[in-house]
């Protein structure tokens, strides 16, 4: 008989596998069992057929080519077996057999390699109510239901809770295509904690609230109390009384097959693999967001539920199973998310993180414009670097902005995983031209400015207050007028006069130095140092200040 690989799980992970291992092994017997009846859905993309940026569900199932995903093309196009609607129950990893339940009842089988692509489900709070006006945001069904809600006119306010990547799409979702006021609740300081900083993360609150949705940061749900008319939502303060609460505090792994099979479970939670997707059982494998990664940055585990991961890992596995000697790598944990208007994308660790990792990090904040500054379509996009001063290692970067943001981050990801330093940084080559981009990559000037920091002309974050330093502002005056400094006194010496007007300042006292980007305040600070003034910058500018609501700390 020929070699019989069973896939549990009909999603990114599980189909890539599949769909590859046929092309590489076509004489094997490759069968994929999947609880539902409809599957292979791009779920990312469910937010936005919320949005009406995509206008239904079946588009996310369909390929490029207008071809649906369904079980006949999955068999005939790809060759596969496909037992749709068929829950495992158990593994028997010794006699390798596997027990299921479909609509024609119970049954065996047998395997000669198994593939747990179990993927994950919704995290959910303690005390979480079990109530309609109370849901999850994570299947189809989650999508057809507010849909419906949305169109009845039965939700007009609606609680978000969680600021994380699905919290922010949906919070989007609601108000930009149904109007319906929103209220965005996250127990961090900042929107999107997990990859972002505080600096980076006031940007997003401030793009949430300038279309108008409440976001209330620092505010951990005690109790939701749903009722026939409304939920009542208590976290801190007032409490918030609106029509639905969708819970959107992340996603846990399924794990719960694999460890009835005795297969060993990480240190995050999510099933152990090795460079091959092998799990501690012989025969068995993993992959998906059922599973954990290493972290290019710390080099230690990691939970990074990311469909780009996902269909890597299928696909790498594939490749494991039909004898070729692939990998998986250490990842990065690049994401992307779009705040109505602005662009936001990490990856690597957050100053938060590496320094909780251990590492001495540092960050620097710019400014720049995405593409020439002089070209009509330019945008500002804002850069923090994260990195070790004393080896110059890059350890983490975020941007955000309306602006080509992702390209940057993307180039700085493939730096991580090499773990790269800012030297490389510095050396970035791209391609240059005014419609697509800079003279000097965005990217390589957050080197440079990394490393003007570590040699002296010192960054300070875009929110922090003047810290008992004199403010100097070296901006123009119309500069000066449209985004005033308001956070105490301030002496303007347009960069243009200050190499003459020096004397005028108090070599006593330190200084803080602020322009629009950072740009010329970065280079009077130098001015400053070389006649042995104490002097730093604002990082990021007013602009970056200006962006985030004008926040101090």
């Amino acid at each position: 008989m020929s070699h019989r690989v069973m896939v549990v799980g009909a999603s990114a992970a599980g189909l890539r596998c599949a769909a590859r291992l046929r092309r590489l092994q076509p004489d094997w017997r490759i069968t994929v069992l999947e609880k539902s009846t409809a599957y292979s859905f791009a779920a990312c993309g469910f937010p936005y057929v919320l949005s009406g940026d995509i206008d239904g569900l079946e588009e996310l199932r369909s390929t490029a080519w207008g071809a649906l995903r369904d079980r006949r093309f999955f068999e005939e196009v790809k060759g596969l077996e496909i037992l749709e609607g068929h829950r495992v129950l158990a593994i028997d990893p010794e006699a390798k057999t596997l027990d299921a339940e479909g609509p024609d009842g119970f049954l065996r089988l047998g395997w000669d390699e198994l593939v747990l692509a179990t993927g994950a489900s919704p995290a959910r709070l303690p005390g979480q109510p079990a109530h309609p006006r109370v849901q999850s945001f994570h299947v189809r069904e989650d999508v057809a239901a507010l849909k419906r809600g949305l169109i009845h006119g039965e939700i007009g306010h609606v609680a978000v809770i969680g600021a994380g990547l699905v919290g922010v799409e949906l919070a989007e979702a609601f108000r930009s295509l149904w109007g319906a006021e929103v209220t965005l609740l996250e127990a961090a300081g900042h929107p999107l904690p997990q990859p972002l900083d505080p600096e980076a993360g006031a940007l997003v609150r401030a793009a949430l609230e300038a279309e108008g949705v409440r976001v209330r940061c620092g505010a951990a749900v005690e109790r939701i109390e749903p009722d026939d008319t409304g939920v009542t939502v208590l976290c801190g303060g007032e409490p918030v009384r609106v029509d639905l609460a969708v819970v959107a505090v992340g996603v846990r792994p399924n794990v719960e097959l694999a460890k009835s099979a005795g297969v060993a479970l990480g240190r995050t939670g999510a099933i152990a693999v090795d460079g091959r997707l092998a799990t501690s059982v012989p025969h068995i494998w993993a992959a998906g967001d059922c599973t954990e990664v290493r972290h290019a940055v710390s080099g230690e585990p990691a939970y990074c539920p990311l469909g780009s991961l996902a269909n890597r890992q299928g696909r790498v596995l594939a490749g494991v199973l039909a004898g070729r000697e692939e990998r998986f790598g250490s990842v990065a944990g690049a994401m992307a998310v779009k705040v109505f208007g602005v662009s936001v994308a990490a990856a690597g660790c957050s100053l938060a993180e590496a320094r909780r990792l251990g590492f001495q990090a540092e960050a620097v904040w710019m400014t720049t414009d995405d593409r020439a500054h002089y070209w009509p379509e330019s945008e500002d996009i804002h850069i923090q670097l994260v990195f070790e001063p004393e080896t110059l290692r890059v350890l983490g970067a975020q941007a955000v902005g309306k602006g080509r943001v992702a390209d940057a981050v993307d180039v700085a990801a493939q730096l991580l995983l090499r773990g790269a330093t800012v030297t490389e940084l510095e050396g970035v080559e791209h391609c240059y031209a005014p419609p697509f981009a800079p003279a000097l990559a965005p990217l390589a000037v957050a080197g440079f400015v990394a490393r003007n920091h570590v040699e002296g002309v010192r960054c300070l974050s875009p929110l922090l207050a003047a810290e008992g330093r004199r403010v100097l502002d070296v901006r123009l005056t119309a500069e000066q007028q449209a985004r005033p400094w308001e956070w105490g006194e301030s002496l303007h010496i347009p960069v243009e006069e200050l190499r003459g007007r020096l004397a005028e300042l108090d070599h006593s006292v330190p200084w803080l130095v602020v322009c629009e980007r950072g740009t010329r305040s970065a280079e009077a600070v130098r001015w400053l140092l070389q006649r042995k003034i104490d002097a730093c910058y604002l990082g990021g500018g007013m602009i970056w200040r200006w962006s985030a609501g004008g926040e101090s700390r």
